[in-house]
C-alpha cells in the first residue's frame, strides 16, 4: 500500500515538472483579425509547418497555445479576403500578439477553394482551373433559386426541360444535365430524381459560393461528373448573422420568404435557415391554353452545425428538408384532377432529406470522413400517367492526405454509394433499370507535385466497381506552368464514364406522348476529355482586368442520346459511333476597387455525333453563348444598380411537323437596384426579362394534349414574360 502510494507521487511530480518543462518551452499566439474597423469572422489562422491552426470568434479574436519556440510563417484565410502571411518569433513561456489587417479582394483567384483537389489551396495556386462564384454574384440577377442564377455564368446554361411541369438542369459546355456532378458541401446529394426539381428548392441565401469545374471529373467524384462539377458551398453558420429575414413578391403573384437564425449557444456554432416560395397566377400571355410557368408551393428547411477543434479540427453536421407541390397545365386543372383524361394538367409532389456531416480525425496528418444519406419521394401525374419513384442514396468518402514536404502531397480515398430506387410507371416496373439497387465502392488516389515555381503536376487514379460491368478505371493528368506572376496556363487531361439513371434522367419520356423505346442493353458512357486555360492578370491603375481563356475537347463513346427522329418514339440505346463537344470560351472580370465592375464572358462550341461517317448536330446545344454583367456603386448613399443578362446563339431542337429545327437568337435582361441603410436593411426592386422576349410555340399541339401529337420537350426559351419584383431584406449581427 505504501509503494504505490510512493509511485503516484512519484507520478505527479514527473506531471508537474514535465508540464513546467513544456510551458517554459513553449509560447502562445493570440490576436485579432479585421478588416478596417470590422471583425473578420470564421478566418482560418494557422501555422502550416506545425499543422497546427484555429479559426477567429464573432469578435475576430483568435488564440493558438502551446506553440513550440522558434520561428514560423503564420498565415490568415478568409472568403472575399486577400490571403496574410507574416513571419513570427515565438520565445519561450511568452505570449505574442499579432494584429491582421485584411484587404479585401478584387479577383477570384485569392479564394480558396476544395473542389479541384480535394484539398484546401486558393485558384491561383491550384493545378486544376476552378470557377468560383460568390453569394453577390448570384444574387446579382435577383433570381428565387439556383436554377436560375447559374443561366448568367459563363458555360452553364438551363435546360428547361418540360414547358408544362418545369423539368430542368444545369448543362456544362453543352452537355446534357445528368453529366453534371452537382455536390453540396462536397456531398453528391443532388443526383437522380433530385437532379430534377430539387435544384429548384436552394435559395442563392443559403448559398456561400459556388465552385464549378467545366470538364469531365470522374477521378475525384465519380460517374456524374462526366462533364463537370458544379460544388454548392453552403453558409458557414460561425460568420452568419444572429439574424436576418428577406422577403419578395412579384408582378406575377411570386412570393419568396427567407429567414436564418444564428443564435449563440456555446462551442458549436448553429444555424437555422427556412425558405417558403409561392406562385399560384395562371398567366397564358401565348395564347396557348396552357400556364406560362408551374404554380409552385415549395418549403425548405436547413440546418447546419459547426464545432471547431484544435489544430484546424472541426466537426460540421446539418440537415436539409424539402417539400414542394407544383402544378402545370390548363387553366381548369386543379389537383382533384390529377389523372384527369379529359382536362390536361401535370402535378408533381415531392418530399425530400438530406443528412451530412464531415469529421476530421484528431491525428497529425489529416484523415477526415464525410457521408451523407437522402431520401426522395415524388408522386406525379403527367397528364393521366401516373409516374411514382423513391430513392435513398447513402454516400461516405474517407480521404487520407499526406505531405512528404512543402512541395509533394499524396491524397487517398475510399468512397461507397449505395442508391435504392424503386419506380412504378401506371403502377408497374419497366425493364431496363426501373426498380434496382447499386453499390459501388471506389478507391482514388491523387498526387499533387510542385516542381519549382513555374511547375506543378498533379496525377489522379480512381477504380469504381459496379456489379453489372466490372471496375472501371479514371486517370487524369493536369499540368499547370507560371511563367510570371501574372500568367498561369493549365493542361488537363484524363477520362470520365457515367452509368445512366435512364428514366430518373430523362423525364421528357414521361411527359407528351411519345413511346419510350429502350432498344438494347445500356453499356456505361465514357469519355476522353482535353482542355487548356490560360489565365491572364493585368493590372490598369488601380483596378484589375482578369481573363480566362478555356479550350476544351471531350470525346464520347457509347454515349446514349436520345433519338427523337420518329414523332411518335423516343429511342434509347448506345451510340454506334461517337460525339463530340468541343470549343472555346473567353471571360473577362473587369473589378475596380470601387465604385464599377464588370464581367463578359463568351463560349462558342460545336457538339455533335458521328454517325456512319455522318455528323450529326445534337439538340439544346447552342452554337454560342454570351453573358454579361455590371455593377455601379454609389458608396456614400449605399445605393447599388446591376444590369445582368444573356444571349443564346441558335441550338437544334427536336423534329416536329410544321416545326423548326432550329431556335431563335435571344436574349433575357434583368435590373437590380438595391438601396442600403446603416442599421442592416436593404431595400431592393428588379425587372426581370426587361426586354419580354419569350418563346411563342414551347408546346407542341396544346389544344390536343392527350394525343400522339402532344409534345412538351420543344422549349429553347423563356416562356415567362416581363415581370417586377420588390423586396425588403434585414441582417442582425
Amino acid at each position: 500500500m505504501h509503494f504505490l502510494i510512493k509511485i503516484n507521487l512519484l507520478l505527479a511530480v514527473i506531471i508537474f515538472f514535465t508540464g513546467s518543462v513544456s510551458a517554459q518551452s513553449t509560447g502562445d499566439i493570440k490576436g485579432k483579425v479585421h478588416e478596417k474597423n470590422d471583425p473578420v469572422i470564421s478566418a482560418t489562422v494557422g501555422i502550416k509547418s506545425l499543422n497546427k491552426g484555429t479559426f477567429t470568434d464573432s469578435d475576430g479574436d483568435f488564440i493558438l497555445q502551446s506553440i513550440p519556440a522558434g520561428e514560423y510563417l503564420l498565415f490568415v484565410s478568409a472568403v472575399g479576403y486577400k490571403p496574410f502571411d507574416q513571419k513570427i518569433l515565438v520565445k519561450k513561456g511568452e505570449e505574442l500578439y499579432i494584429e491582421a489587417e485584411l484587404q479585401k479582394s478584387i479577383t477570384e483567384l485569392d479564394q480558396v477553394v476544395v473542389t479541384g483537389t480535394m484539398t484546401e489551396m486558393t485558384i491561383k495556386e491550384s493545378p486544376v482551373k476552378v470557377s468560383w462564384i460568390s453569394n453577390e454574384v448570384l444574387n446579382k440577377s435577383a433570381s428565387e433559386n439556383i436554377m436560375d442564377a447559374v443561366k448568367y455564368i459563363n458555360g452553364l446554361y438551363n435546360q428547361v426541360e418540360c414547358a408544362v411541369c418545369g423539368t430542368n438542369s444545369i448543362r456544362i459546355n453543352g452537355m446534357d444535365g445528368p453529366y453534371t456532378a452537382v455536390l453540396i458541401d462536397g456531398m453528391p446529394v443532388m443526383g437522380a430524381l433530385a437532379a430534377v426539381y430539387g435544384l429548384n428548392g436552394l435559395n442563392p441565401n443559403i448559398i456561400q459560393n459556388l465552385e464549378i469545374i467545366k470538364g469531365p471529373n470522374s477521378t475525384l467524384y465519380g460517374s456524374q461528373a462526366m462533364g463537370g462539377v458544379v460544388n454548392i458551398i453552403t453558409v458557414d453558420p460561425k460568420s452568419s448573422p444572429l439574424f436576418s429575414l428577406q422577403t419578395n413578391t412579384s408582378t406575377h403573384s411570386e412570393h419568396n420568404f427567407n429567414l436564418s437564425f444564428s443564435p449563440e449557444i456555446g462551442k458549436p456554432d448553429v444555424l437555422f435557415s427556412s425558405s417558403l416560395y409561392q406562385s399560384n397566377r395562371f398567366i397564358d400571355d401565348n395564347n396557348d391554353g396552357f400556364s406560362d410557368f408551374t404554380e409552385d408551393t415549395r418549403f425548405t428547411f436547413f440546418n447546419k452545425w459547426r464545432i471547431d477543434r484544435p489544430s484546424f479540427k472541426k466537426t460540421t453536421f446539418g440537415t436539409k428538408v424539402y417539400v414542394e407541390d407544383r402544378l402545370g397545365g390548363v387553366e381548369d386543372y386543379n389537383h382533384s384532377l390529377r389523372g384527369s383524361e379529359e382536362i390536361y394538367g401535370e402535378s408533381v409532389y415531392t418530399k425530400r432529406l438530406e443528412l451530412f456531416g464531415s469529421y476530421d480525425f484528431p491525428f497529425e496528418q489529416d484523415l477526415k470522413f464525410d457521408a451523407s444519406y437522402a431520401y426522395h419521394d415524388q408522386d406525379s401525374y403527367y397528364g393521366d400517367y401516373h409516374y411514382r419513384a423513391n430513392q435513398q442514396t447513402l454516400f461516405s468518402n474517407l480521404t487520407w492526405e499526406n505531405s512528404f514536404s512543402e512541395n509533394r502531397d499524396l491524397l487517398a480515398g475510399a468512397t461507397f454509394r449505395y442508391d435504392a430506387l424503386d419506380q412504378r410507371f401506371n403502377y408497374e416496373s419497366l425493364p431496363g433499370g426501373s426498380n434496382e439497387q447499386r453499390f459501388v465502392p471506389g478507391l482514388f488516389l491523387q498526387y499533387d507535385h510542385i516542381i519549382n515555381e513555374i511547375f506543378r503536376t498533379l496525377f489522379g487514379f480512381r477504380a469504381d466497381h459496379h456489379e453489372k460491368h466490372g471496375i472501371i478505371l479514371s486517370p487524369r493528368l493536369n499540368v499547370k506552368i507560371k511563367p510570371g506572376n501574372h500568367t498561369t496556363m493549365r493542361f488537363n487531361a484524363g477520362t470520365g464514364f457515367r452509368i445512366v439513371n435512364l428514366f430518373t434522367e430523362e423525364h421528357e419520356a414521361m411527359t407528351g406522348s411519345r413511346q419510350v423505346v429502350v432498344a438494347e442493353s445500356l453499356k456505361p458512357e465514357k469519355s476522353r476529355n482535353l482542355t487548356v486555360n490560360l489565365n491572364q492578370i493585368i493590372d490598369i491603375g488601380s483596378s484589375v482586368l482578369n481573363a480566362d481563356l478555356d479550350v476544351f475537347y471531350t470525346r464520347f463513346s457509347n454515349q446514349i442520346i436520345p433519338d427523337y427522329e420518329n414523332p411518335e418514339q423516343i429511342v434509347y440505346a448506345n451510340l454506334n459511333g461517337h460525339s463530340i463537344s468541343q470549343g472555346i470560351s473567353l471571360n473577362i472580370a473587369h473589378n475596380f476597387i470601387e465604385p464599377f465592375t464588370y464581367m463578359v464572358g463568351v463560349t462558342v462550341q460545336d457538339v455533335f455525333r458521328v454517325t456512319d461517317g455522318v455528323k450529326y448536330n445534337l439538340p439544346f446545344s447552342p452554337d454560342y453563348s454570351i453573358v454579361f454583367n455590371a455593377t455601379y456603386t454609389f458608396t456614400k448613399a449605399r445605393f447599388t444598380v446591376d444590369y445582368t443578362g444573356r444571349i443564346n446563339g441558335r441550338m437544334m431542337l427536336p423534329e416536329y411537323p410544321d416545326r423548326s429545327r432550329y431556335s431563335d437568337v435571344f436574349t433575357e435582361q434583368n435590373l437590380k437596384i438595391t438601396k442600403g441603410f446603416k442599421n442592416g436593411l436593404e431595400l431592393f426592386a428588379a425587372a426581370k426579362n426587361l426586354l419580354n422576349y419569350t418563346q411563342d410555340d414551347p408546346i407542341i399541339a396544346p389544344d390536343r394534349p392527350f394525343s400522339s401529337d402532344f409534345a412538351t420537350d420543344y422549349v429553347f426559351g423563356p416562356i415567362q414574360g416581363r415581370r417586377f419584383l420588390a423586396g425588403i431584406s434585414i441582417s442582425l449581427d
